[in-house]
């Protein structure tokens, strides 16, 4: 991969019964970096990886929405000033209906999800993995280059949709285009960071 002053080396990390933490399930190396995205079966798990990642050159790691502040925080504790750690978080907007997909979570509902991971350069229908979760439901992992992408993506996923994570976005443009798609009708969430 060709290195460019803003090459970034991304790592998104999601909660999933029996996720596997040692591999890739979605990959996107360009110009602009590389992008990954794993999932772990347990929470704890996120701390070891983290660490792991960033001793292996990760600059960016971001958490799904399910790990919520304390595992956020303790991530960033454990890899220090050697990467950025964000954290999938939910603005007023969507307070109704990221509690209303945790009730059905809980309830044992099949959700439908889709993490939208903003990658310059990214090919929406290449860089694209459609996984079926252990507990049901699918979860699409989409790679996008800019807003306009992933409203395109929102609006063919749209039937059934759940919920839907932004992740690699450098501000709340994407997520506002994709929340202003949507109508608010289903939980919005984007990765936020805590001081360097």
């Amino acid at each position: 991969m060709p290195a460019t002053e803003s090459a970034q080396d991304r790592v998104v990390i999601y909660e999933e019964e029996g996720g596997d933490p040692s591999l890739d399930l979605l990959t996107v190396t360009n110009e602009h970096g590389r992008t990954r995205v794993r999932a772990v079966g347990d929470p704890a798990q996120a701390v070891d990886l983290a660490v792991r990642l960033v001793a292996e050159g990760a600059d960016f790691i971001e958490l799904c929405g399910s790990f919520g502040a304390v595992w956020h925080a303790r991530v960033a504790r454990a890899v220090g000033a050697r990467a950025r750690v964000g954290a999938i978080y939910y603005g007023f907007e969507s307070l109704t209906t990221i509690a209303a997909y945790k009730e059905r979570f809980g309830a044992g509902e099949t959700l439908t999800d889709v993490f939208l991971v903003v990658h310059q350069g990214a090919d929406p229908e290449r860089h694209r993995v459609r996984h079926e979760k252990p507990s049901g439901g699918p979860v699409t992992i989409v790679a996008v280059p800019d807003a306009k992408a992933a409203v395109e993506v929102v609006a063919e996923l749209r039937s059934g949709l759940a919920l839907i994570e932004v992740y690699g976005a450098p501000g709340p443009e994407v997520a506002e285009a994709v929340i202003e798609e949507v109508a608010a009708q289903v939980p919005v969430g984007l990765a936020a960071y805590g001081r360097r």
